[in-house]
This record gives structure tokens, sequence and C-alpha cells, in this order.
């Protein structure tokens, strides 16, 4: 997991860093980063309107820095290749920094225990699609001094433990076994240590992830003369990747054939952001369309194909002035299609495009209760609802949803 290097915030009225993270164990001061960016720090407090909170990106030899402006936050995430994944947990680390602290918006000091909690929060973002019990560990030759480091004597005594008796390259999963643990605690465990900087991990997908390609990517991917060295049942996988369905299904086409070499090789193109798992918005998404796609079966077989039909797309004309997104939302053959989605698109337009789904489902229940009955009409809603979300739960995880 090399991509990501360095995290920080910035309050704008100050230029302090109250908040930090290395990713990776090098001699980076947020100080001196603090004044790096201060130059950009005056663009964006100059900017109006959407560009103060666009995000923005600075690129260095390198590094591009992803920015992201809060009302007095900051947020700047150093990485070695932009990706949507990592614009949208920037994006989420800056609201709840400035939900969480708002009192320290004109301070003038800060204990730095305090962002305990918080910190917490950040790792269980970035950490919780990128370690499945599939991923190795990879330890470093120093990992005792970074334990040392440990806050609680228990999180001290439990990473110890597990990578005295863990052996390089074993994958969670192994761990987990060899040591009585369970599968879930290995994680706990391994994660701390990663955060700590106490070992590297070499992440390998798991089945339920779901994969994207990230932007601009594909012209290495499938350049023919494979600068990458990637096996044929890997690249016949990226080919199928649609940013839709959890791994599983693409790995079918393989029936059982070199799986271990293929789940190696996307892993090792998500650590270098060739790849990304799809952010949190474009999830939500997904879940909208369920919602939509679902409820609108339900009014072709109370109104017939023809009415339903026609009254989703008057739902379409007349919310598409409210919500230009809907314009993206395609009938085909019958029933919704997938909604319009590129890899253009920020964590705003995504946000954007789930509302735009919420809107005609709530007009197509509108339409519903007119024959059915209000009462009827908002049951079957929830039911809808209800349904999708369990269905889509395994690949979203609880905490965010």
């Amino acid at each position: 997991m090399s991509n990501e290097k360095v995290l920080f915030l910035l309050n704008r009225g100050t230029g302090v860093s109250p908040y930090s993270h290395q990713f990776i164990p090098e001699d980076i001061d947020p100080q001196i980063l603090s004044g790096f960016i201060s130059a950009i720090t005056s663009f964006m407090d100059n900017a109006s309107g959407p560009e103060k909170t666009h995000l923005q990106t600075v690129d260095s030899s390198d590094t591009s820095f992803l920015l992201e402006g809060g009302e007095w936050i900051i947020g700047v995430l150093s990485v070695s290749r932009e990706t949507n994944e990592a614009r949208s947990k920037l994006r989420r680390i800056v609201r709840e920094f400035e939900e969480q602290f708002s009192s320290l918006k004109n301070a003038d000091g800060f204990e730095v225990s305090m962002f305990k909690g918080f910190d917490g929060f950040v790792m269980d973002l970035f950490l919780s699609d990128r370690i499945s019990e599939r991923t190795l560990i990879l330890k470093g030759w120093d990992w005792p001094k970074f334990c040392r480091s440990f806050d609680v004597p228990s999180e001290s005594v439990g990473v110890n433990r597990l990578l005295n008796q863990a052996e390089d390259k074993q994958s969670i999963r192994e761990v987990a076994q060899s040591q009585g643990l369970s599968v879930d605690e290995a994680i706990g465990l391994v994660s701390i240590a990663f955060w700590k900087n106490a070992l590297y991990l070499n992440y390998v997908p798991s089945d339920n992830d779901i994969l994207a390609l990230s932007e601009g990517s594909s012209t290495v991917l499938f350049r023919k003369e494979n600068p990458l060295e990637l096996s044929p049942g890997t690249v016949r996988i990226l080919g199928s990747l649609d940013g839709r369905r959890p791994l599983s299904s693409s790995l079918k086409m393989l029936g059982g054939q070199g799986v271990e070499r293929v789940l190696l090789e996307l892993g090792s193109l998500a650590n270098r952001a060739y790849l990304q798992n799809i952010s949190l918005e474009r999830r939500l998404v997904l879940v909208n369309e369920c919602i939509l796609f679902q409820l609108f079966q339900i009014c072709i077989q109370a109104m017939g194909a023809g009415k339903a039909t026609k009254s989703l797309y008057a739902a379409i004309e007349t919310n598409v002035e409210i919500n230009p997104w809907t314009s993206r939302i395609r009938l085909v053959e019958g029933s919704i299609g997938h909604s319009v989605i590129d890899m253009s698109m920020t964590p705003a337009d995504l946000d954007a495009l789930s509302a735009a789904l919420e809107l005609l489902t709530n007009d197509l229940e509108k339409e519903m209760s007119s024959m059915t009955g209000q009462s009827n009409a908002k049951s079957m809603l929830l039911s809808v609802r209800k349904r999708c979300r369990e269905s889509w739960r395994p690949y979203i995880r609880s905490a965010f949803f």
C-alpha cells in the first residue's frame, strides 16, 4: 500500500496543521509541507463560489497533492497517483474533522491527544476496504522500534505477539489460523501495526471488493507491449471490470485457473493505484439505482409497463431543471438501466446523481400513492429500500452505511 504518502489538515486562518499522518516511515515534517502549500492556501482563500471547496490537484515530479477545501480546514493528501478513491476519502476526512472539532476553528493551540479517536476514524476509512483475509503482511527489519509508539499497552502486547510469531508474506487468514485468532482480530491488529509503520501490506482483493480502473491507467494496462508483465488472466479480468459488480463475478470467467496469480497482480496494481476500490459515493449511487429499479418493477405490476414508463419519463422531465443529473438515468428495454457514471465525476457529482435517483424514486412513490393509497405506497418503498440496502451491505462497510 504505497500510493498514499502523507495526509495533513491545515487551518485556513493560522496555517497550522492540527492533524497529520504519514503512511510511509520517512522523515516528513508536516509543518514544512504546510509552508510548501501556503501559496495554494492563499489561492483557495481568494477563490469564491464552487472553487472555494472544489478539489484541486498540484503535481510535482513524483507526487500529486490532492487538496480539499472545507469551511476552515484544507485537507492535503500526497499520493503517487491521483484516484477518485483517494479524493473521496480526503473529502470525508475534512468534513468529519470540521464537524468533530468546530471549537478549534479560532483556537491558538490544541492537545495532540484529543485527536486519538479521529485518528481511528481515518485509519478505518483508509484500511477498511484495503485489508482482506487474503492480504499479505511484510515485516520491516526494524518493526520493534515502531511498536514502542503504541499508546495502549494491550495494543502493544497484541501486535508484538502477532508480529513475533508471523512470517513474511503470510496472509492474514494464515496468521489468524496459526495464532488462534479470528480473522477480524487479526485484521484489527495488522491495521494498527500498519498504521504505526511497523509493517507493510501487500493488498490482495477479496471477493466482495468492487474494483475499477483508476483515471488514466488504461493506457498502461492495455498496452500491447505489456510493460507491467501482466498475465493473460489478469488482463481478462481488467477488461471485465465495470465498477458495478463484485470481483467474484469477474473471477468466474477464469474457471479456477491461475486465480492466485491474478489476485496477486490485481493487488499489486491497486497498491500502485492503477486500480481502485470504488468510492463510497459511487456505491451509494448503485444502492439508489437498485431502489429505483425495484420500485419501477412494482409500478409496472400495478399500472402496466406503458403507464409506468410514461410516469418515469414525466418525472425525469419535471426534475431535470431541479437536478440536471436526472438526465443521466436510462430506461432500457422496459427497466431502469444504469445511470451514466464516468471516471471524470467527482464525489460531489456522484452525490448529485444519488440525489437525482432519489428524486425519481419519490415521484414514482407519489404516482403509486394515487393508485394504491399513500400508506401502501410508503410501505412498498420502505420494503424496497430495506431489501436493496441488505443486498448491498456486504459491499459497503456498515460503519459508513
